[in-house]
C-alpha cells in the first residue's frame, strides 16, 4: 500500500511539474528555500539593530553590530545558494545562547531588569536551552532538504 501511495505522489508531483511549467512561472511544487525564515528574521534583525538607537534612544554597543554583520554575511551566503549559509546559522545557534549567559553573568546586559532571585535564573536558562535545543534540531533536520535544494539551484 505505501508503495503505491509513493507511486502516486511521484506522478502527481511530475504532472503537477509539466503543467505549471508551460503554464505559470510560480510552480507549487518547485523546492523553496528551507532557511527562508531565518532569512526572514535577519532582515528583522538587522532592521531592528539599526533602528534601535534612534527609536529606543540607547547608545551604540559592539553587540548589535556582531550581530548586523552576522546576519549580513548570511544574507549574501542565502542569496548566493552556499552551503555556509547552513553552516552559520547552525554556529551561531550555540554561540548566541553561550554569549548571552557569559554577557549576562558578567552585567554586560544593561537594559534587562535584574531579578537575582536563582529560581529565575533557573527558569528563564532551561526555557533558553528549551528554545535554542528546538532551533538547532530543526536545523538538523533540514539539513538535507537545504543541500538539495542548493544542488538543484546550480
Amino acid at each position: 500500500m505505501r508503495e503505491l501511495i509513493e507511486r502516486f505522489t511521484y506522478r502527481l508531483q511530475l504532472w503537477q511539474r509539466e503543467r505549471y511549467d508551460d503554464y505559470s512561472p510560480a510552480d507549487p511544487t518547485a523546492l523553496r528555500n528551507p532557511l527562508r525564515f531565518v532569512a526572514v528574521l535577519a532582515v528583522m534583525s538587522i532592521i531592528l539593530d539599526a533602528t534601535e538607537p534612534f527609536v529606543f534612544h540607547r547608545a551604540f554597543d559592539m553587540v548589535p553590530f556582531v550581530r548586523i554583520a552576522v546576519a549580513l554575511a548570511f544574507l549574501i551566503l542565502y542569496q548566493s545558494k552556499s552551503q555556509y549559509a547552513w553552516h552559520l546559522v547552525i554556529a551561531w545557534v550555540p554561540f548566541a545562547f553561550f554569549g548571552y549567559w557569559i554577557l549576562r553573568f558578567t552585567g554586560y546586559s544593561l537594559y534587562q531588569p535584574r531579578v537575582h532571585s536563582s529560581l529565575a535564573y533557573v527558569i528563564f536558562g532551561m526555557l533558553h536551552l528549551g528554545i535554542s535545543l528546538g532551533i538547532f534540531v530543526w536545523l538538523v533536520r533540514i539539513r538535507e532538504h537545504y543541500f538539495r535544494y542548493i544542488q538543484d539551484a546550480q
